[in-house]
């Protein structure tokens, strides 16, 4: 806590009056928020709504942790950006904008991932910390630290039309002994989709425990983790065990080693030597000797494609007759993602193949051609 940060000027009185007339809250609670420092790690879906509420709530110091860039897609659901900050760092921009909902608190952007680097200083030096991530990899580092650090944590995931959120505290159940281990095939938010208003009511609940958290009011997410159907409009809530095998609780010294960076699931995907990037994977299908070959569903299809013939990636190990074992194959998805698990089981069966890095997202941000004129030779 800030304890320099002893008062109110008549603009911040004034603009937290409605809390204050809380009697939870009162102007001792608002100047707890005041005095406080939140971590929030990812500016994106969930890090929007947070950030802005946090930000509104008068949390005197904000620490935004994110090495993303906006990207047209972001705009679907992370309302804090606009259309004109694209290509802007998403951090940078994203305290531009809490700066100017609220001149009166701190506000300091971090252009980088989360890493074992920078992590210990990070955590070390908030008094709360709100995961916004993407990726089991941030949510493990973020984890060990807290764990290390004694530290509260804030947990959210979202896909679809799902999402969970937990708020791991010192002394109890923490997020390995949640998950021991990352579960495998897990799509992104690129590859499966998302309702946009879904983080939107994650990020609303995170916020809201976070902000209880520091007043010392009730936080029923405290060893919980909640299930969100936003579909059905459905809500449960599970009580969570501690592990008397979990390394992170037991010796934050001994838990699993971490890696480096956390990138976004999507990027880190797109690391592979199976992997070309736009201009090369048009490159590659200009030379012949190859099938192009779409594996995202047939909805996705119908709404746009690059050409090629389409067996989406489930049914790809029942129907591999229908490709030519000879040339090289090469797969396109959404993100990347999808085509990267095709790529892998095409080549377990003998076949040569490529993936389209960051899928038709990044096709179309790098506005390269749309391989319009050989669709008759690939099928449609």
């Amino acid at each position: 806590m800030n304890e320099n940060t002893t008062s109110f000027s008549a603009s911040e009185w004034l603009r937290y009056t409605r809390h204050i007339q809380l009697p939870e809250v009162g102007a001792a609670g608002q100047l707890k928020l005041k005095q406080s420092h939140i971590l929030v790690i990812g500016a994106g879906g969930l890090g929007s709504p947070v950030a802005l509420y946090l930000a509104a709530a008068g949390i005197g110091h904000l620490t935004l942790v994110d090495g993303d860039v906006v990207d047209t897609s972001n705009l679907q659901r992370q309302i804090i950006f606009e259309h004109r900050q694209v290509g802007q760092p998403k951090a940078a921009a994203a305290g531009e904008r809490l700066r100017r909902l609220n001149p009166d608190i701190r506000v300091d952007a971090i252009e980088a991932f989360l890493s074992t680097d920078n992590a210990p200083e990070l955590v070390a030096t908030a008094d709360l910390v709100v995961d916004c991530t993407d990726n089991f990899s941030a949510r493990y580092l973020i984890n060990d630290h807290c764990c290390a650090l004694n530290k509260p944590w804030v947990f959210a995931s979202i896909q679809k039309f799902f999402g969970q959120c937990a708020l791991f505290t010192p002394g109890n159940a923490c997020f390995r002994c949640l998950f021991p281990k990352p579960p495998v095939n897990v799509e992104d938010c690129n590859s499966a989709g998302v309702i946009g208003v879904l983080p939107g009511l994650l990020g609303v609940l995170q916020a809201n425990e976070a902000i209880k958290y520091l007043l010392g009011l009730p936080t029923p997410l405290k060893n919980h983790l909640l299930l969100v159907d936003a579909l059905n409009l459905e809500f449960r809530s599970i009580q969570l065990s501690h592990s008397d095998d979990c390394p992170a609780c037991r010796d934050p010294a001994t838990a699993p080693e971490l890696p480096k960076r956390s990138e976004p699931q999507c990027a880190a995907d797109a690391q592979s030597a199976d992997v070309l990037h736009p201009e090369a994977f048009r490159q590659r299908f200009h030379q012949g000797d190859c099938v192009l070959l779409d594996v995202r569903g047939s909805e996705e299809r119908r709404a746009f494609h690059i050409g090629g013939r389409h067996i989406p990636v489930d049914e790809l190990p029942q129907r591999l007759e229908e490709l030519e074992n000879g040339g090289t194959v090469l797969c396109y998805c959404q993100s990347g993602v999808r085509s990267g698990k095709a790529v892998e089981l095409l080549r377990q069966q003998g076949f040569q193949a490529r993936s389209l890095g960051g899928g038709l997202l990044a096709w179309l941000r790098d506005g390269v051609d749309t391989l319009e004129d050989h669709r008759k030779n690939q099928g449609d």
